[in-house]
């Protein structure tokens, strides 16, 4: 990783030596990176022809000194605290990755009247039951590659070809401090969804959409905590976000500069290519009362997923306020219910269903039903699908649908 154009500066903060890079100048965006810092911070370059960007290596990694005493995440909130007051940082923007998104936000609940905007990539911290991440222990070193990007060759390009001691005695300490900081909870901190209501400033969460080390899922739970937050998801692209998808970098510019929504809500870049025909968009399929749904595209605007239906199973009449829903026949017969009216469509009909019209689905034949739908806009229709996966009670169905703008009305007399 080159660092050529990067100042390196040096500080003692309460006994720690803390190194501190620096690149570009206007408005200061600091940035916490992750666990490890093999890739370098290329992004940064990105950032620089906007931004002074400021890179402090955490204590215990990277090129900063050993400091036993910081053994918590809270412990690096303090440091920070510090750190930024020696800098004279009183207004700035912060940005953290995955183990540095965690530490951004645990500052921005502390003191969130010093930023301007906060950006979280891929954040660890936040304890998802539903979107767990996997355990340290979970992950062999051969199979971390597959964790940290889509495409493994965006990130075995970082590793080296040889032994290489060095390199591995780097990464095994930030393994380590890493490992100390979870010690107590492998998927983070426990309260800190009770106080993320704190963080009151404009928040980016951006997130690779096959990330398979932080669970893409997760980011739904980050933006309904967040007053003021909305999420891009970055398609075909991992953990790795700005090594894999260096173009990632320029949402957070756009988004410090105000061209993004800057309010709660989600946006999904669609992706070019092609899903095959077994296979889900980045993998995903859901299992919804006995259906299977594979997800064959998401973005911002629309969603569409290729549906199973056995026979005698069913979608109860239902509405949505905020979609217009399509179905596309390609096997079998679906009867239908269309604002209190009855029809039925076969293989190659369009079932239109605008926002606001109830509607059921029903397969009351002996075949299985085989369908493409989709809706426009996508609002927040995979979270639902995500959380709606594998449940078995219908009642908890119905209730969760009603969080995620899908309204199922209640059974006839």
């Amino acid at each position: 990783m080159s660092m050529a154009g990067f100042e390196r500066s040096e500080y003692d903060i309460n006994g720690a030596k803390t190194v501190v890079l620096s690149i570009g100048s206007g408005p200061e965006l600091v940035f916490l990176h992750g666990t490890g810092t093999f890739t370098g911070f290329d992004v940064a370059r990105t950032w620089a022809a906007r931004h002074k960007v400021i890179i402090p290596y955490h204590p215990n990694f990277g090129d900063s000194g050993d400091a036993p005493a910081l053994d918590s995440v809270e412990d690096y909130v303090l440091h920070y605290m510090d750190l930024f007051d020696r800098l004279g940082l009183t207004s700035f923007d912060l940005a953290g990755f995955s183990l540095g998104g965690w530490m951004a936000a645990e500052f921005a609940v502390r003191q969130p009247q010093r930023l301007r905007h906060l950006v979280l990539v891929a954040p660890a911290g936040l304890v998802v039951e539903d979107a767990r991440a996997p355990e340290l222990s979970e992950i062999t070193p051969p199979e971390l590659p597959s964790y940290l990007a889509h495409d493994v060759n965006a990130v075995l390009r970082y590793f080296p070809k040889a032994p290489d001691p060095a390199f591995d005695a780097r990464l095994g300490r930030e393994v380590g401090s890493y490992a100390q900081l979870v010690r107590n909870n492998g998927q983070g901190n426990p309260k800190l969804a009770q106080w993320v209501h704190r963080i009151s400033v404009p928040t980016l969460i951006l997130w690779g959409g096959a990330d398979r080390l932080r669970p893409t899922a997760q980011g739904d739970a980050w933006v309904e905590l967040l007053p003021n937050g909305e999420l891009v998801v970055v398609p075909d692209t991992g953990h790795l976000v700005f090594e894999e998808t260096p173009s990632a970098g320029e949402i957070v510019v756009d988004f410090l500069a105000g061209k993004l929504n800057q309010g709660p809500g989600k946006m999904i870049q669609l992706a070019p290519g092609v899903t095959p025909a077994a296979e889900g968009f980045n993998g995903v399929v859901w299992n919804i009362l006995g259906q299977t749904y594979t997800l064959k595209e998401e973005s911002d605007t629309s969603m569409g997923w290729h549906a199973l239906l056995p026979p005698g199973s069913f979608v109860p009449p239902h509405i949505h306020p905020t979609q217009d829903e399509f179905v596309y026949m390609i096997e079998g017969k679906l009867d239908l219910e269309l604002a209190g009216k009855q029809a039925s469509a076969g293989p190659g009909d369009l079932i239109r269903l605008p926002m606001n019209l109830p509607h059921g689905l029903f397969n009351n034949g002996a075949a299985p039903v085989r369908c493409l739908f989709w809706v426009s806009p996508a609002r927040t229709l995979r979270a639902l699908f995500d959380k709606l996966h594998n449940l078995t009670d219908p009642a908890e169905v119905v209730r969760i649908s009603a969080q995620h703008e899908v309204n199922f009305l209640p059974p006839k007399a």
